[in-house]
């Protein structure tokens, strides 16, 4: 069974699509996610922004920034939908490190813990 992690996913649409296109494909990715037992915990849309280059003859994006727990499995699932869909320029998927590094020192500091407290029922 995989672990449940936290991502960050950025994806940047043809500026010129309306805001229901950008509606209709993080309603799609919610739905992918729902699929894989996650769900988006943040949603940032931050808007149509000017490229740092051009991408596919396009000098502007519409950005859209998700954050979202789920398996492992979910993240291949959103590679592709986002890969093949031809309205979106560009997208990223990344794990939340800081949340991984705390989760990491909990961990650790609970298996310290553990072996006094078999010490102490024993």
């Amino acid at each position: 069974m995989l672990p449940v992690k936290k991502y960050e996913l950025i994806f940047i649409l043809r500026a010129d699509q309306p805001e229901e296109q950008m509606a209709a494909r993080v309603e799609r990715v919610k739905a992918i996610l729902a699929d894989h037992e996650g769900k988006v915990t943040q949603e940032n849309h931050w808007g149509v922004r000017r490229l740092a280059y051009e991408i596919e003859y396009e000098n502007k994006g519409n950005y859209m920034f998700l954050k979202f727990e789920s398996k492992g499995t979910a993240v291949a699932d959103l590679d592709r939908f986002l890969r093949l869909d031809d309205q979106v320029l560009r997208h990223l998927v990344v794990v939340d490190e800081e949340w991984e590094e705390r989760n990491r020192v909990s961990m650790a500091k609970r298996r310290q813990n553990q072996p006094e407290a078999q010490e102490a029922g024993e």
